[in-house]
């Protein structure tokens, strides 16, 4: 099982929002590319990069995640506001290894279909479920339904989900398992879960519901899950 530190930019910080409120900020780090070292010294296997300003509309962080992927050896996916093939182009070129679709990809699978022909597995199509519904534009306007956006998310070619539980980011309160297996249900593509998780015990929980992998960020930083926990296999 492979956990993805995650790490949030926000006018250059690494910083967590609770449930995607950009009002409900917490600052862990004025440099996230020290962080990012920091997590792939721990024994990271990849990174999951997310340019906060531009998934808001409010500027972006190109040099800080363009550092993050020049001084890291493991890879780095990006998402945050990469809405054209031309972004996803430059995401790539900056160094990333894969480039994470939201509001786009939900809202236009034909852009999905476009952007897996040219790119392939490099391709990862965010899921931002709340309420039964995939949230867009950043988390703040309701699209799809879950159940339509995976049939016409997975018509489309897609090879790989990010599938996040709004109301349990950012809140240790534990992993929406239920979610998890409604997805699994409705797609046999390999999805990485984000959303909730407080320690080891969570990570397997997620293995057992069929999870590729999980994204996770405060857990890390407030040290309730350390990487060691679950790199060494359930006894470590």
């Amino acid at each position: 099982m492979i956990v993805i530190p995650a790490i949030d930019v926000r006018r250059g910080r690494a910083v967590r929002l609770l449930r995607g409120d950009p009002n409900d900020e917490t600052v862990y780090a004025p440099d996230p590319g020290a962080l990012a070292v920091r997590f792939q010294d721990e024994g990271a296997r990849r990174l999951h990069v997310v340019d906060l300003d531009a998934a808001l509309g409010d500027g972006d962080n190109r040099e800080v995640i363009e550092a993050i992927c020049r001084n890291t050896q493991v890879p780095v996916q990006v998402g945050g506001g990469i809405r054209d093939l031309d972004r996803i182009g430059e995401v790539i070129g900056m160094g990333a290894k894969r480039v994470v679709l939201g509001t786009r990809a939900a809202l236009d699978p034909a852009f999905v279909m476009r952007a897996v022909e040219e790119y392939a597995e490099k391709i990862v199509v965010a899921v931002d479920c709340r309420g039964g519904k995939v949230m867009v534009k950043g988390w703040k306007e309701e699209g799809p339904p879950l159940e339509d956006a995976l049939k016409a998310l997975d018509d489309a070619g897609t090879p790989r989900y990010l599938v996040t539980s709004i109301a349990r980011d950012g809140t240790l309160e534990g992993p929406d398992l239920r979610l998890y297996q409604q997805v699994m249900k409705l797609t046999e593509t390999p999805v990485i879960a984000s959303g909730g998780v407080r320690g080891a015990d969570d990570v397997w929980a997620l293995r057992d519901a069929g999870m590729e992998a999980v994204v996770t960020g405060k857990a890390l930083y407030e040290k309730t899950l350390k990487i060691s926990q679950v790199t060494r296999g359930r006894s470590g």
